[in-house]
């Protein structure tokens, strides 16, 4: 791979592990925001909804308008609004303009994360720089995860909560400069007109699905999680009605009859749900029962973060030494493990016994599993389709964390103890841990399906690159 790829690939990356890390990074900011806005505890929730709910719901619209209008305009114009978006949240003066803020940068994201996906499965061919590439990828979007908590706590402890988003802006100035320079212009040529209303019927479909199961585990609004669950099934047949009768529809239902494809997007699903309500219930253990500060919440996690950026470039050349399939189970099978470990936590528990055994393990797990999965997603998809893919699969992504957080919340509720004290909650995040566990079980009996060569190289190219290693 030359060097002009590996700035792209960077720059890419750079760009992704941005937008993930504004899903989490308002968390640990919440308290100071409400206390400066003055929001009303009914619409806290709406500084992170109006993000993840716009992000996640124009994912494959985004990615199947790159490939239709160009990857270039659209990771360039997504850039741009998102850093403009970051501006007037982090000036915000009431709670209806940071709603409207992050409601936009969630537009910008979805338009960045599905093209800069699709940019590099487009523009690599399959096999090992592609999969080193994909390593990357998984790795930063997954550190990014994990590394917000660590982030916002030290940016609102140290700046102030509107410099969670104001850091976005020469960060965001500086990938539109790079890929300006370095992504080239698309060919321009014979290219369909998007399915406008598909794609609005999409978007609105899984709108009001993440709503519906966002709305899920909060009381007082079953009537609302109701009804948005009504009209995301509305949309959602509407949609496949509409596109079986396109001749360009926003998303070819064929990319799911690849067995990649399918297992990739199941299995990240299931993943992502466990993982994001592992971590959720994580942070309320140490916050909570053990009385943690934010920004020490944050330290706690960064041995995670540390690992996984280590370890998923990593997993990649392993893929391509042994298939997806082996690296992908095993990882799952050890955030299980993890999980597992975790739900054993006691109501007067210490970090370092009973706390960081279980993370090393979901980290091991993660650094394994996400590359193979971003790998197995692309790996056999034309190139007109990886904008469709890639959204496909940053949709399972953020979809699943809205269905694991939502079920897994209710299930933690339903097994804590009356009035509220630390060991009373500890039992319901023990069984909610145990939950996770369940999922990221399921996900490794589903990545026993996948193709044992999915993934590999030809023998040739796996041992030129065993030579040059």
């Amino acid at each position: 791979m030359g060097s002009r790829a590996r700035w792209t690939v960077t720059a890419l990356c750079a760009a992704q592990f941005m937008l993930i890390l504004d899903v989490v990074i308002i968390n640990v900011a919440v308290p100071s925001i409400r206390a400066d806005l003055g929001l009303r505890d009914s619409r806290v929730q709406l500084t992170a909804a109006a993000y993840t709910v716009t992000f996640g719901s124009l994912l494959i619209v985004s990615g199947r308008a790159g490939d239709l209008l160009g990857r270039r305009r659209m990771l360039l114009a997504g850039l741009t609004v998102f850093v403009a978006a970051s501006i007037l949240a982090g000036a915000a003066q009431s709670d209806w303009q940071l709603f409207a803020a992050r409601g936009l940068q969630g537009v910008g994201a979805a338009m960045v994360s599905a093209n800069a996906l699709a940019a590099i499965t487009a523009s690599l061919a399959e096999g090992p720089e592609r999969n080193w590439a994909l390593g990357l990828w998984a790795g930063v979007g997954s550190a990014g995860a994990i590394a917000g908590q660590l982030v916002g706590g030290a940016v609102t402890q140290f700046l102030g909560w509107r410099w969670i988003f104001f850091i976005n802006v020469p960060v965001g100035l500086v990938v539109v400069a790079v890929l300006a320079l370095l992504v080239p212009h698309g060919s321009g040529k014979d290219r369909p007109r998007l399915d406008l209303a598909g794609a609005l019927l999409l978007a609105g479909g899984l709108a009001s699905a993440i709503l519906a199961l966002s709305w899920l585990a909060e009381d007082g609004a079953r009537g609302w999680s109701l009804a948005a669950a009504t009209a995301a099934a509305a949309a959602l047949t509407a949609f496949a009605l509409v596109e079986r009768r396109q001749p360009a529809p926003v998303l070819r239902f064929a990319l799911l009859r690849l067995p990649g494809v399918r297992a990739a997007n199941l299995t990240l699903l299931l993943n992502a749900g466990a993982l994001g309500a592992t971590l959720f219930f994580l942070t309320l253990y140490l916050q909570v029962v053990l009385g943690y500060p934010p920004l020490a919440v944050g330290a706690a996690f960064a041995p995670i973060t540390l690992l996984i950026l280590l370890l998923s470039p990593r997993a990649a050349r392993l893929t391509t030494r042994f298939g997806v399939r082996r690296l992908l189970t095993t990882g799952l099978a050890l955030l299980a493990a993890g999980a597992l470990l975790l739900a054993r936590l006691p109501g007067d528990g210490d970090y370092w016994t009973d706390v960081l055994p279980g993370m090393l393990l979901l980290a091991f797990g993660s650094g394994l599993a996400y590359a193979p999965t971003y790998i197995a997603a692309s790996t056999g998809v034309a190139a007109r389709d990886q904008g469709a893919a890639s959204g496909l699969i940053n949709s399972a992504q953020e979809v699943g964390a809205a269905v694991g957080l939502a079920v897994l919340a209710l299930v933690a509720a339903g097994f804590a103890g009356a009035g509220g004290a630390p060991a009373a909650l500890a039992g319901g995040y023990r069984a909610g841990l145990v939950g996770a566990a369940a999922l990221f079980a399921v996900a490794a009996a589903i990545a026993l399906t996948v193709p044992r060569v999915l993934g590999r190289a030809a023998p040739s190219t796996e041992e030129a690159v065993a030579t040059r290693g």
